[in-house]
């Protein structure tokens, strides 16, 4: 009898857990803030290099800023920028005053850890814009690679903005691209990277936590030495093994999240800078269903929170950090009677 009792009690334990993984939805991000000296300056590049709209700016609220933690004196404006056509993959530029800052990721390499190394676009010409990003002051640390990656064949340059913005184009070889109607020059954004240390930690945290599935992955050093799209040392290609996860909700290539550690580099950790008002991508935005029952899952397994849930400017909002820095923000758009953040946060 007493091993029944033990089953039923395990039994009833595992449906209580499917259950309250089943209370809440998360989607992939929708967009990722990006922190810039000035809005202005990125109009050339979203506009007429990678033929998006800009489709709203403003003012950050007050109460918005004291999410993130900013002190009184600071302000705050954004700028979003889209792909026309498309309802997801936006880049919300936010430029701030009254703060001091630095970079997140300040004179780092591709291994060094923490925080969100790069959000992802497809290119239809890469070279082409290659030279028009260099045109606009924009760098890189290797120059336009064509590598397999998994089933795909990819050409594909990381190119970094002076305000610390990193983005990958992809320019797809093999297999051909298709059902992307909207991509003129550049596409919405679909994914986005970050480098860490401990990949056993954080992809706990994905799949066990957030509930993410396994997209993609692959472990491996290149077959040849030479140049990486990484900035690796040519004749370190073949030596230094790269893991690489790709995760999702529903385990697909659309606002997923990609986690990459190197075996045999050790380099910085900006875990501690990842977050604002400092220069580089600090938040990917995920759309969820029911998100108090999140926000109580997330509390029972203690996650680190940058603001608990609250009602910010009509959604509804909570940050966290992921293992090595990321933030976070989960959002669910709709006015639920919680309460101000003027009576909800103390930090």
């Amino acid at each position: 009898m007493r091993i029944k009792h033990l089953i039923a009690l395990l039994c009833c334990s595992i449906l209580n857990s499917v259950c309250a993984a089943a209370d809440f939805k998360i989607s992939g991000w929708h967009d990722a803030v990006v922190s810039v000296r000035k809005l202005d300056d990125y109009q050339s590049f979203f506009v007429d290099v990678a033929q998006w709209q800009a489709t709203e700016s403003g003012q950050i609220s007050s109460a918005q800023l004291r999410a993130w933690g900013m002190s009184p004196q600071a302000k705050g404006r954004y700028q979003v920028y889209a792909n026309a056509g498309t309802e997801r993959g936006s880049v919300r530029l936010v430029e701030f005053s009254g703060v001091a800052q630095t970079y997140m990721r300040l004179d780092s390499q591709a291994w060094d850890s923490g925080g969100i190394y790069d959000i992802n676009i497809r290119a239809k010409n890469l070279q082409a814009t290659a030279q028009q990003l260099r045109a606009l002051g924009w760098q890189a640390k290797s120059p336009v690679t064509q590598f397999a990656f998994g089933p795909f064949v990819v050409k594909e340059w990381i190119v970094r903005s002076p305000d610390g913005l990193e983005i990958a184009l992809i320019e797809r070889v093999k297999p051909e691209l298709s059902n992307w109607p909207h991509m003129k020059a550049l596409s919405r954004t679909f994914n986005s990277t970050q480098i860490v240390r401990d990949m056993t930690v954080s992809l706990r945290f994905y799949e066990k936590v957030l509930g993410f599935r396994r997209y993609l992955e692959h472990r491996g050093a290149s077959k040849d030495a030479g140049p990486s799209v990484l900035g690796m040392p040519h004749n370190y290609t073949t030596k230094i093994e790269r893991e690489v996860y790709i995760l999702h909700p529903e385990a697909t290539n659309e606002g997923s999240v990609e986690l990459l550690q190197f075996h045999g580099f050790e380099g910085a950790d900006y875990s501690n800078q990842a977050q604002f008002p400092n220069l580089g991508i600090g938040v990917l935005r995920f759309p969820v269903e029911n998100i108090e029952h999140l926000f109580a899952h997330l509390q029972e397994h203690e996650i680190e929170f940058v603001h608990p849930l609250t009602l910010i400017d009509g959604e509804q909002k909570m940050t966290v950090k992921a293992p090595e820095g990321a933030w976070l923000e989960f959002y669910q758009s709709t006015n639920s009677g919680l309460p101000s953040i003027d009576t909800e946060l103390t930090r």
